[in-house]
């Protein structure tokens, strides 16, 4: 009989542990949930930017052969603001597109704004650069 007695003592002493290991790791391990799908989030902007930027640059590489490249580059940035906007949870997005004929290269700068789960709001910035498409005849001199 002692024996048994000597267990339920142990028994009564072990009450309410489990409780008190829960209330010290629960808050660790939601902290950590929500900054996975923090960074979950922030990733998938930051992606979000740099498609819009190779979509708004995928167009303006077509300027080469337009009469107004200034006009064309207008109509490449209204597109990529569309498409960041509508594509992820982009807010406040602005496209500033580069043409420079010189070189033959264009860019196209994707800046917009993501919140975030566990408060603030951070700032996403991408760019992408090409050559710019331009046809040119044959050069040839015929013979």
């Amino acid at each position: 009989m002692r024996g048994y007695q000597g267990r339920s003592r142990r028994r009564r002493d072990d009450r309410g542990t489990s409780a008190l290991e829960f209330s010290i790791i629960a808050p660790v391990f939601l902290l950590l949930i929500f900054t996975i799908i923090q960074a979950g989030l922030y990733l998938y902007a930051r992606n979000t930017a740099q498609s819009a930027s190779r979509e708004g640059v995928s167009y303006l590489r077509l300027a080469g052969n337009n009469s107004d490249p200034e006009a064309f580059r207008s109509a490449a940035e209204n597109l990529t603001e569309s498409y960041a906007s509508k594509l992820g949870r982009l807010k406040d997005v602005d496209a500033y597109g580069t043409i420079n004929l010189d070189t033959g290269r264009v860019s196209m700068i994707v800046v917009g704004n993501v919140v975030l789960p566990l408060g603030g709001d951070v700032e996403i910035q991408q760019t992408s650069t090409a050559t710019l498409e331009q046809f040119r005849g044959d050069l040839r001199d015929g013979s």
